[in-house]
């Protein structure tokens, strides 16, 4: 029989994937550890709402400067 500890992780384990699939389901592009981190930061309070605008922001802002960068470089 397994321990009461090991049972939790199982069922940690198995939310986790269930809500990675969700996440690719709809195409948000976060890996598992990213997952993660929202699912730690939703947990600890944080309005998922305004960690999605953070993370849009964060990209858009990548996405540019990468753009940027490559732009640099070409000419």
């Amino acid at each position: 029989m397994a321990s009461p500890a090991s049972a939790n992780m199982n069922a940690v384990r198995e939310t986790m994937d269930v809500l990675l699939e969700i996440s690719r389901l709809l195409n948000t592009g976060l890996d598992m550890e990213s997952l993660s981190i929202c699912v730690r930061l939703c947990e600890q309070g944080i309005n998922p709402e305004a960690l999605s605008s953070v993370i849009k922001e964060l990209r858009r802002a990548s996405d540019s400067l990468k753009a940027s960068e490559n732009s640099t470089s070409q000419g």
